[in-house]
């Protein structure tokens, strides 16, 4: 009987819980993308509306403000799937096989606890928000909306980086297997 080295330590699961894992992050990085777009938009009408009309757009500032932690919070695991964040390849790219997995996985644990501590204050900004009707000045539009964003942005970043974890595990006790839920970094010449 052949085992399969995709299927050795769980790859199987694994390589299913990322590829669904993907389908969220791609569908947070399109309404991210969606409303950068749309914000870009709003920031073209108020400059014409306020040079050919002098009339500027109403309530402009505060959707812009309601809208930042969308295209840059709930964007944050696909960017972090992709490697397309800030990494330190001075130290890690000198290693290979399982020191280069075990440094990950440290790297990878830190990211985690991060994420962690992170979260109870994310998510007590956007309950207290919600229960006490907070709004914008100008607008008196509820900013619970915009403060739900970064849970889900975090939290979908906390489930990437523990099957991330999952994934160094598996690869420590198996260096030769093949890589599944871990960023691949493009190669510096693709990159540049």
């Amino acid at each position: 009987m052949t085992v399969h080295p995709e299927r050795a330590m769980g790859g199987a699961v694994l390589d299913r819980l990322d590829r669904a894992l993907q389908v969220v992050e791609f569908a947070t990085a399109v309404v991210g993308g969606v409303v950068i777009f749309g914000v870009m938009w709003v920031g073209v009408a108020e400059i014409f509306l306020r040079k050919a009309f002098n009339a500027p757009l109403y309530g402009q500032l505060d959707l812009i403000e309601q809208t930042m932690a969308t295209y840059t919070l709930l964007t944050i695991s696909y960017c972090y799937r992709k490697a397309g964040h800030i990494r330190v390849e001075i130290l890690v790219g000198h290693f290979k096989g399982r020191n280069k997995w075990i440094a990950e996985l440290i790297a990878s644990t830190a990211a985690f606890g991060l994420i962690v501590v992170l979260l109870p204050g994310v998510l007590h900004f956007f309950e207290n928000a919600y229960y006490i009707g907070d709004s914008t000045i100008n607008t008196q539009w509820p900013t619970w909306p915009s403060k739900l964003v970064p849970v889900i942005g975090f939290s979908v970043l906390a489930v990437r980086i523990f099957l991330e974890m999952w994934a160094y595990v598996r690869l420590i006790a198996d260096p030769l297997a093949e890589p599944i839920a871990v960023p691949v970094p493009a190669p510096i010449v693709e990159d540049a």
